[in-house]
């Protein structure tokens, strides 16, 4: 087609020369018009043998495809029956092992009824063992004796095999249970990977100290393991995620740093790690905290400021009685206690009639017992507020409960328990608040008491002195 096109322009070429040239010769123009129809003529038969070429290829393309249509077409057909052939002999083998499986289990007897018990115990005995830590001893009974795959797989091989067990075959389930009552005397180190040991997460190589088959721990460190066994895949060992309390690491701790012949206690989970994970799983202190919420934080606050006004309180009461103790002992007049100020005005005031003298002493004792009874007051109101705070938050827990129940509904208790832990925690942090600031609002309160009790004998005191002296001279 390129061609062609390229055939006709140049016709129109020549036309145009032509027409340009028509007034000039005309034997010249009749020459041109000769060459440019030779020349179409020319390309007209090359187009044609072009297309003659194509045609002659595509269909020798058409008859190789042919060719190799037909050929899978036979291969096709001899996989068919090569795949009935296949097909009828496999029927003829089931057969063959149905008549053979019929025949094993009739001279079996009473030895294939002894062949499921065998499988049956394997089955039970088998996940026992495939949690337990001696499994992943480089160096155990239980490899020497049942190759380098354990006793697990030995067992799992025999009870899936479809031939009958020999002797020595039976022998491998009482030989990896006694193998396990073993080790579930000893105390021992061994060495083994741990996923999580690292201190990036990482699975190392640790050395680990067992108790018999139910507790594992780090030497280093004292974290304990468990033995994870997944859906799919192999069973291996990790670290704990929240580690049990430190009165358990702190008894692990002792059993691996112990010299021979040492008693210590050890901790044992008899549950081969579930008892330990729920331990590590309870809130500490810091989690309790946090369930008391806001409120929980402002008790917190409030119990921390009446704790340290109380004490304060105590300790300079206690200072003012053992100044006042020595100041009662020598009468000194001063300003440095309120015993101190009432002799002061005692000597100011002692040439002055009796009534006088009175008032003047109760005037000083009444301008010191506010100092005395100083935040008394404001360790007795916190007292009182932190257990309505406690009410108030166990109100907000409720309405937290009894909003989930109304949107979730009551059959997942977790969807209450935030409420529930916030209206029991802060009930809890307000006693707790509450009982301390009580007590040492009345320890205070005891020492102001008796305080005052010493400005009031001191001063009927020197009343009476007076009065006697008086009484002498008249």
């Amino acid at each position: 087609m390129f061609k062609l096109k390229s055939s006709l322009k140049a016709i129109g070429a020549a036309a145009a020369l032509a027409a340009g040239s028509l007034g000039l010769t005309a034997p010249a123009s009749a020459q041109n018009l000769n060459d440019i129809l030779n020349q179409v003529r020319q390309d007209s038969d090359r187009l044609s043998q072009e297309n003659e070429q194509r045609l002659r290829e595509f269909t020798q393309a058409r008859d190789e495809q042919q060719a190799r249509m037909e050929s899978a077409r036979q291969e096709l057909a001899a996989a068919e029956a090569r795949g009935r052939e296949l097909t009828a002999q496999f029927e003829e083998n089931e057969a063959v092992l149905g008549d053979l499986q019929a025949q094993l289990e009739e001279q079996a007897g009473d030895f294939g009824e002894l062949l499921g018990q065998f499988r049956q115990a394997a089955g039970e005995t088998m996940p026992i063992l495939a949690a337990s830590f001696t499994n992943f001893e480089e160096s155990s009974n239980p490899v020497e004796l049942f190759g380098p795959d354990g006793r697990v797989a030995k067992l799992s091989e025999i009870s899936q095999a479809r031939a009958l067990p020999t002797r020595s075959d039976l022998d491998s389930l009482p030989k990896a249970m006694l193998l396990e009552m073993i080790a579930q005397s000893e105390v021992k180190p061994f060495t083994a990977t741990v996923a999580n040991a690292g201190s990036s997460g990482e699975n190392v190589d640790v050395e680990l100290f067992r108790i018999g088959v139910f507790t594992a721990a780090t030497t280093q460190g004292t974290r304990f393991v468990e033995v994870i066994d997944p859906i799919e895949g192999d069973t291996y060992l990790s670290v704990f995620g929240s580690q049990p309390t430190g009165a358990f690491r702190s008894a692990m701790s002792s059993l691996i740093n112990a010299g021979e012949g040492a008693v210590v206690r050890a901790p044992v989970d008899p549950s081969k790690g579930a008892l330990f994970g729920i331990f590590g799983d309870l809130p500490t202190l810091g989690d309790r905290l946090e369930d008391g919420g806001p409120v929980g934080v402002v008790i917190m606050i409030l119990l921390a400021i009446g704790a340290a006004i109380a004490l304060f309180k105590i300790v300079t009461l206690f200072l003012m009685n053992g100044a006042m103790s020595r100041t009662a002992k020598t009468k000194q007049a001063g300003d440095g206690n309120p015993l101190a100020r009432v002799f002061e005005t005692y000597e100011q005031h002692k040439n002055d009639d009796m009534e006088t003298l009175e008032l003047k002493l109760d005037e000083q004792i009444l301008r010191d017992t506010p100092k005395i009874e100083r935040f008394n007051d404001i360790v007795k109101v916190l007292a009182a507020v932190a257990p309505l705070l406690g009410l108030l938050g166990t109100v907000i827990g409720m309405i937290q409960t009894f909003t989930a129940i109304t949107i979730y509904g009551a059959g997942d208790p977790q969807l209450m328990a935030d409420g529930i832990s916030v209206a029991l925690m802060t009930t809890v942090l307000g006693l707790v608040a509450a009982i301390p600031l009580l007590l040492l609002h009345a320890i205070s309160s005891s020492i102001a008491r008796g305080a005052q009790q010493t400005l009031d004998e001191q001063a009927a005191g020197l009343v009476a002195e007076k009065a006697e002296r008086s009484g002498a001279a008249a």
